[in-house]
């Protein structure tokens, strides 16, 4: 075998996938061509002209409730433009969207990060999926949005919480149904969290309800700050 030959093959390997991805975009674009969803012209989910005109209804710091120090939101859910974004990046793992939402997550960013060091807070907290929704949609929302954050806050991403059972989608429920389903706690907390202030994160905040019941966990387990981000409440 020559030297380097390994390398070589999976340097083929790499180059083949990216020829199958482009392929497969490149089909899927011609038989289901993409339309901007504010001005309906083709081409992609948020044309350029659009996107620089689009400014999203913005949320900021919000008071905490049922344990949580402090709820902080970019924007605002009713922002169709937003509302779109997310649907399509959290049901249909659409990469476009993500990348849209993140250019203008940055620009809201340093509020996160001041208020972060303000707190002094140690750790990412990912309000996670329980392992079955996460094999069905193919990811996990909150641990990529954890990811990315972490990356520009420079603050490690810690898997503090487990969902010890599968709540069902929280978006399409009335708010008796989510107090109701959280009733009994569905987190738990993996091992003992003296003193530890945490930035748990999620994609979107209705009634608050996960999110309270998350942080009833973390609180139980020794944590004594819990700040909650969302990249939308509505």
């Amino acid at each position: 075998m020559e030297p380097g030959s390994g390398l070589g093959k999976i340097r083929d390997i790499n180059l083949n996938m990216q020829l199958l991805e482009q392929t497969k975009d490149f089909i899927l674009d011609a038989v289901f061509p993409r339309y901007c969803i504010w001005c309906k012209k083709e081409g992609a989910l948020l044309c350029e002209r659009c996107f620089s005109l689009w400014t999203p209804r913005q949320m900021q710091g919000i008071q905490g409730s049922r344990g949580i120090d402090l709820h902080i939101a970019s924007f605002a859910y009713a922002d169709p433009v937003v509302n779109q974004l997310i649907r399509h990046w959290k049901y249909h793992f659409d990469e476009q969207a993500w990348e849209l939402l993140q250019r203008k997550l940055r620009m809201e960013w340093p509020l996160v990060r001041e208020i972060a060091h303000g707190h002094r807070l140690d750790a990412i907290v990912p309000l996670s999926l329980h392992y079955k929704r996460g094999a069905e949609r193919g990811f996990d929302q909150a641990e990529v949005l954890a990811g990315d954050l972490g990356q520009y806050l420079q603050m490690p991403v810690s898997r503090y919480l487990q969902r010890s059972r599968e709540t069902g989608k929280q978006a399409d429920r009335k708010t008796e149904d989510r107090k109701k389903e959280m009733k009994e706690n569905p987190f738990i907390a993996r091992g003992y969290l003296d003193g530890a202030r945490l930035l748990l994160v999620d994609d979107v905040w209705t009634t608050g309800s996960t999110a309270s019941a998350a942080t009833e966990a973390l609180r139980a387990a020794g944590a004594e700050k819990v700040i909650c981000y969302t990249i939308a409440q509505g």
